[in-house]
């Protein structure tokens, strides 16, 4: 089958095509034909912004004959459209009909000039044109530089482009693409479609318009549109492909669906074909002979035809719609999917399987029904066979012929049968279960800690097409196009993964393979609410049902659901050691359905192995509008019923690692990381990821090492501020100030002024770091933001009222803002300025805040310099039960408890400073004792 596209016009010739009244190789020049109206350009209306002045298109059907009238007046205004239209081309079917070249003329002012009437052809090109395409369409396309033309000139260029397709027989079609507002092709655009008044036709056009009233003039019926059409409505998310598609006039002869299947049926007749084929016939026998059901023999018949007959569109000598006999596909061993249907039917019939040839739409499946009954709905033939009372379509182009996925259907959603007596249009139902042609299996190891990476091995089991597709391509896949395959598996089960390796594996024939990636993923819990918990269910997060049909007009829209599929994933984690035991909500077993897909899950939590099972099946197609509101109900049950898997509050933390030499636990994930190291050495990114895993395990010294191996590799700005956290860390501010120099200096934006400058006061340099905060400027926030830093830097100068003066400057134009308000009560704290009445100021931040943890943290400390130290504890408990990775809260906790005469006050110092080993110092400028 062949799908051709113009400029103005859509021409669906799906299965076979047929002789011509008149046909050629060559160019026929000759004036237009009496039926044209005739533009008129001096009656145009130009417009600048227009590439063409003219686009007309006339159409006359008549007795089998399209006849395609063109009239393009391109305009010339600039080099660029002299280059882009000075070479004119035409394309047609030779074995259908001919190019007819009627004009081709350069209009310059008043003067015409006819490059016809100078003797200049057009040149004809080869048509092994789509050949890359394994399309040998048959067409020819002829050209023309056109000699002479100039900026400031108009080209017009007159011809037609006949068709008589005799596997139509006397029937023919037409199918016309109507654009639309805003875009503005022409000044002039016109669809003009003509026929006898005595030919029975049937036309329609859509979606979202209106054909105007047929005229008839001189014994034809005559039905113009003029272009663009007014700009199509907005239409809501989630809609049918069918209302989605460009607006379509499509004008045919056939009567019905049934006089579509009856006029294909005969060239699908299979009786004899394999006679003399002897080398097929022994295939075919030991297909009979080696396989032991017909269920079995089909899916070896289908095999034998994708891998043994090669994809070739042969569009010659009437092959776009008239299949190849089964002789010649098999001497040349390729053929379209027409070829291979006819010769899977013989292969069928011989061994006595039942089965009938369909037609199909990939394109546009979801358009048929609402099409007219013409074969250019359709752009695909398959077989359907029937077995054991149950229909498998066979489709002998694809790939990766299973048994296990034989009974899918495809996702064409409507057939046609090919039957001599017709037949009408059948919607394609998904009977059978469902065979999953991608099966995830995830194995997480997240021993080493809750909040530490996980080592991770994704297993997916590919049956049929995908399996075939993967082994294909498997031996040339570079490094690079593995490891992204790998990152999508990841995605696929909800995770970035850092990918160490990926392995596929081929399996007993190509129809089978596995593919194994081993990465490190994030980590498997995070911290919500007070705790430490999972939703390790992964597929369920993709039923959801809330479309927006809030407009009246949307109302009666489906939802579009997308195409018949099924997902199987098996997720296996080892949990992380912990003194205490884990808790499972939501582990139910569900087996329901939801919007057009059955969901089920089965959960097991059993010692310190979590597992769940998920799968997906979906019917696809659409919902009807009468059933959103149940679906939205079941859709919104499924995500209350969400899996949660919640750790013991003694889960070990990362930050134990602060204090621990024993580092033992971390090996496997240390190999992993020099692992993506050895693999791509020179690269940036296997650094920062160890880099960022070993800071965030307190190893710095081991840190700043990969981010000197960063910054050697590639010396930026965000990598030279990250390396100042390493240094900071191993309190090298020297180092650390050097580095936010070098950051600044790439890349001088406020927020980098403010860290320079605050590396610059720590080390005595105030005057330096005070030119650099007054230098930057920005917008609200930035301006808020240094305001903060400056106040900071006042108080360093001995003159903290001053910066307290700069903070009530910002609250007295935002006196309820809670962020400006936190920054305010810290200060107070921490610099001990007006300890009194910051508690209200303190209170006032929390209250308006929702109480985040570090404005909780905040008061606490006003409360520890007001000596309220019972107060200050259930602030900053409550602070670090909401983030408790928060050392500086952990600090001033154990300051808090020394003073109540709590020794045990010193293990949170301890923890704190081990965390954080910068906080000494600055702590001592407030003056704690440290």
């Amino acid at each position: 089958m062949s799908f051709r596209i113009s400029r103005s016009a859509v021409s669906l010739i799906a299965l076979c095509v047929s002789t011509v009244s008149i046909a050629g190789d060559e160019p026929i020049y000759e004036a237009a034909p009496d039926w044209i109206d005739p533009v008129n350009l001096s009656e145009v209306e130009r417009d600048p912004a227009n590439n063409q002045v003219v686009n007309d298109t006339q159409i006359r059907l008549q007795d089998g004959l399209h006849w395609e009238y063109k009239d393009i007046v391109y305009r010339v205004e600039s080099l660029a459209d002299l280059s882009n239209v000075g070479t004119l081309t035409a394309k047609w079917l030779p074995d259908k009909g001919d190019l007819i070249v009627h004009e081709i003329a350069i209009l310059r002012g008043d003067e015409a000039i006819d490059l016809v009437g100078q003797d200049e052809k057009l040149e004809v090109l080869r048509r092994e044109r789509m050949l890359e395409r394994k399309i040998l369409d048959g067409s020819l396309t002829a050209t023309l530089a056109v000699p002479g033309l100039q900026v400031g000139d108009e080209l017009r260029m007159r011809y037609s482009v006949t068709t008589s397709d005799q596997a139509l027989r006397d029937e023919v079609q037409s199918q016309t693409f109507l654009w639309r507002e805003p875009r503005k092709q022409a000044d002039f655009g016109r669809i003009r479609t003509l026929w006898p008044t005595d030919l029975d036709v049937t036309y329609k056009a859509g979606p979202n318009f209106d054909l105007p009233a047929i005229i008839e003039e001189d014994g034809h019926n005559v039905l113009e549109v003029t272009l663009p059409l007014d700009e199509a409505d907005d239409l809501p998310g989630r809609a049918p492909p069918r209302y989605r598609r460009g607006t379509i006039l499509q004008v045919g002869t056939f009567a019905d669906w049934a006089e579509v299947s009856s006029t294909m049926a005969p060239y699908y007749e299979t009786d004899g074909a394999l006679d003399g084929i002897s080398d097929l016939i022994a295939k075919v026998e030991a297909i009979r002979t080696s396989n032991s059901t017909e269920l079995e023999r089909a899916v070896a018949a289908l095999e034998l035809v994708q891998e043994d007959v090669r994809y070739l569109l042969n569009g010659l000598d009437g092959g776009n719609y008239l299949p190849q006999d089964v002789a010649t596909t098999w001497e040349k061993k390729y053929g379209d999917c027409k070829a291979k249907t006819v010769i899977l039917l013989a292969i069928l019939n011989h061994l006595g399987i039942k089965s009938e040839p369909v037609l199909a739409s990939i394109r546009s499946g979801n358009n048929v029904p609402s099409s007219l009954p013409i074969p250019g709905a359709f752009d695909h033939v398959l077989v359907r066979a029937e077995i054991d009372g149950n229909q498998y379509y066979l489709d002998g182009t694809s790939i990766g012929a299973n048994i296990k996925t034989v009974g899918n259907v495809p996702p064409f959603e409507y057939t046609l049968p090919i039957r001599a007596a017709g037949a009408r249009l059948e919607k394609i139902e998904q009977v059978l279960p469902r065979y999953p042609e991608v099966q995830m299996e995830v194995f997480g190891d997240a021993r080493a800690g809750g909040d530490l990476p996980a080592l991770i091995t994704i297993t997916a089991n590919l049956v049929g097409t995908p399996a075939a597709q993967t082994n294909a391509r498997a031996d040339k896949l570079t490094d690079a196009a593995k490891k992204n395959m790998g990152r999508g598996m990841g995605r696929q089960t909800g995770s970035d993964i850092n990918v160490l390796d990926i392995e596929i594996i081929e399996g007993e024939d190509d129809s089978v393979s596995t593919v194994i990636m081993t990465g490190i993923a994030s980590p498997m819990f995070r911290y919500k609410d007070g705790r430490f918990e999972t939703t390790p269910s992964v597929l369920a997060k993709q039923i959801s049902f809330s479309p927006d049909r809030s407009r009246k007009e949307w109302r009666q829209i489906p939802v579009w659901i997308g195409q018949p599929s099924s997902t199987a994933m098996k997720f296996r984690a080892l949990l992380p050691d912990s003194p205490g035991d884990f808790e499972l909500r939501g582990g139910e077993a569900i087996d329901v359905d939801v919007a057009g897909r059955r969901f089920t899950r089965n959960v097991v939590l059993a010692g310190d192995e979590l597992l769940v099972e998920e799968t997906i099946e979906s019917r696809g197609g659409e919902i009807a509008p009468e059933s959103f509101r149940e679906e939205r109900r079941k859709a919104a049950r499924l995500a209350r019923q969400e899996v949660k898997l919640i750790a013991p509050d003694e889960l070990p933390r990362r930050w134990r690692y602060a204090q621990e030499t024993d580092r033992n636990a971390l090996e496997p994930l240390e190999a992993a990381f020099a692992q993506l190291i050895e693999d791509e050495p020179d690269e940036v990114a296997p650094y920062l990821s160890r880099a960022a895993f070993r800071f965030e395990t307190y190893d710095f010294a081991g840190s700043l090492a990969d981010m000197n191996t960063v910054v050697d590799l590639q010396a930026t700005a965000e990598n030279y501020r990250q390396r100042a956290g390493a240094f900071l860390k191993v309190l090298d501010q020297e180092a650390a100030k050097a580095d936010m120099e070098e950051a600044y200096a790439l890349d001088p934006t406020p927020a980098r002024a403010i860290e320079l400058a605050d590396s610059m006061a720590y080390l005595g340099d105030l005057t330096g770091a005070r030119e650099v905060l007054e230098y930057e400027d920005g917008n609200e926030n930035v301006r808020r933001r240094l305001a903060f830093a400056l106040a900071e830097l006042d108080a360093l100068e001995g003159d903290p009222d001053a910066g307290l003066d700069r903070l009530q400057a910002l609250l007295d134009d935002k006196p309820n803002d809670s962020n400006i308000l936190n920054e305010k009560c810290w200060f107070m704290g921490t610099w001990q300025i007006n300890i009194t009445d910051a508690v209200s100021v303190c209170t006032k931040a929390v209250e308006n805040s929702g109480e985040s943890a570090n404005i909780l943290d905040s008061r606490a400390m006003i409360y520890y310099r007001n000596g309220m130290l019972d107060e200050a504890l259930v602030d900053i408990n409550e602070a670090l039960d909401r983030a408790p990775q928060l050392a500086p809260s952990v600090l001033l906790r154990g300051f808090i408890r020394k003073a109540q005469g709590d020794e045990g006050g010193q293990s949170d110092i301890d923890d704190a400073l081990a965390r954080r080993p910068e906080l000494a110092a600055q702590y001592r400028r407030w003056g704690f004792d440290l």
